[in-house]
């Protein structure tokens, strides 16, 4: 290869990366077989500019905690994989997936870092586009969302078509949206966007009919709504918010109603001994799941793990319970999930990841920054699921990372 094709290809590839970067978002929550090809083509764009740059002896951080933070991730999901299919046989996918996206995510990271911080595309330039995608995302999956309403009774699921998983996802970026807007400086379109963004996003979460993402979301709006009361002082427009969201509620009384009677209902059955409900279940997969902890503390296949759950639930007369089907998918805790798998490394893996995107932001902004919120939403969801496993949620959360890390960096000197 020539040297004058070589430098024409290195210059492109900054680009075309970034192109394809801030695209994923816009389209993931249409097109999901979309958002994912684009995904792996920034990867791909990203793994062959680090090359070239290690050709050319550039230097590049290949030690920035948030990419560490997915590599780690992604080693932890691989390495278990491995043991579990060459070393006890195990079939099936296992996370060979999830862990590739992972280590993917850890070269675009650090690939676009690295072209932010070589000024290779104009920075400023880079900041608007990355802000143009965050809003363009929650545009995009907002309409569809309507769309899906007003020609389906269905829950609405969006592109990823999963309607738990797509609340997640919505959630953690909207919310990060709105965090973003909260401490934006100060203009005369800022509340409408906190307005607007705040309202469409919870009666689209009550479109989804996620019990978890109904309360999360609507918790984190009423402290963002406080939180901006304490910066602008405006009782009459807080009011107004207020009562806007209590519309949006109130437009999905029935999904609310439902909701919460089922819960405490599931609740009651469990407490009688009945735990063939979906939080029922979750209940004894939590409380097995410990126990396996307890068994393997440095894990154990899936095999190991599912059949000493089995033995048990037969020792205690719940040979019926709904816990035996779900356990194949997993416990619908993150933190009991990667215990009962991956044992102390796992745990610890996860400690760190939460560190890097939640108190570290803490620290670094002594406030709560837009990636801080994501993070925070992606932690109270992993409380009654497992969403980072999850291989659209993998995408979607890392390409987040990428766009509110550059974003943030506005205000570094």
């Amino acid at each position: 290869m020539s040297v004058s094709k070589m430098k024409s290809i290195s210059m492109l590839l900054p680009w075309l990366a970034f192109a394809s970067l801030i695209a994923i978002l816009p389209i993931a929550f249409l097109y999901e077989k979309g958002g994912r090809y684009l995904f792996y083509y920034c990867a791909y764009f990203s793994l062959t500019g680090l090359a070239l740059e290690v050709f050319k002896k550039r230097a590049i951080h290949f030690t920035e905690r948030k990419s560490l933070a997915m590599l780690m991730l992604g080693l932890v999901f691989i390495g278990w994989s491995l043991y579990a299919k060459y070393m006890h046989g195990e079939q099936g996918e296992l996370y060979f997936t999830a862990g590739k996206r992972c280590l993917l995510a850890f070269l675009i990271m650090t690939y676009i870092f690295h072209v932010y911080r070589e000024k290779y595309i104009n920075q400023s330039l880079v900041i608007r586009y990355c802000i143009l995608s965050l809003a363009l995302a929650f545009v995009t999956a907002s309409s569809f969302a309507f769309l899906q309403t007003f020609t389906s009774a269905d829950r609405v699921v969006l592109g990823i078509n999963r309607a738990t998983l797509t609340a997640y996802a919505y959630s953690a970026v909207t919310l990060a949206l709105i965090a973003f807007i909260l401490y934006s400086k100060e203009n005369k379109f800022k509340k409408l966007y906190f307005l607007a963004v705040s309202i469409i996003s919870l009666y689209v979460i009550m479109l989804t009919q996620t019990r978890s993402a109904m309360v999360i979301h609507t918790l984190f709006l009423a402290y963002m709504t406080f939180r901006l009361f304490a910066v602008t002082r405006n009782v009459k427009f807080i009011s107004f918010v207020a009562m806007l969201m209590l519309v949006a509620a109130g437009l999905s009384y029935k999904v609310i109603e439902t909701r919460f009677d089922t819960t405490v209902q599931e609740y009651r059955d469990y407490e009688h001994g009945n735990d063939r409900t979906s939080l029922g279940s979750r209940f004894t997969m939590w409380k097995t799941g410990i126990l396996s902890f307890e068994k393997a503390p440095f894990g154990q296949t899936q095999v190991e793990r599912n059949n000493f759950i089995t033995t048990y639930l037969d020792a205690h007369n719940q040979k019926d319970s709904w816990a035996l089907i779900y356990i194949n998918v997993h416990l619908h805790n993150e933190f009991i999930q990667y215990a009962s798998l991956f044992g102390v490394l796992g745990i610890g893996v996860l400690l760190y990841f939460f560190y890097i995107f939640i108190i570290a932001e803490f620290r670094a902004a002594r406030r709560l920054t837009p990636l801080a919120a994501a993070g925070i939403a992606t932690l109270l969801y992993g409380m009654t699921d497992v969403v980072l496993t999850s291989i659209e949620f993998i995408a979607i959360f890392s390409i987040l990372v990428v766009l509110l890390s550059l974003i943030e960096k506005r205000s570094e000197p």
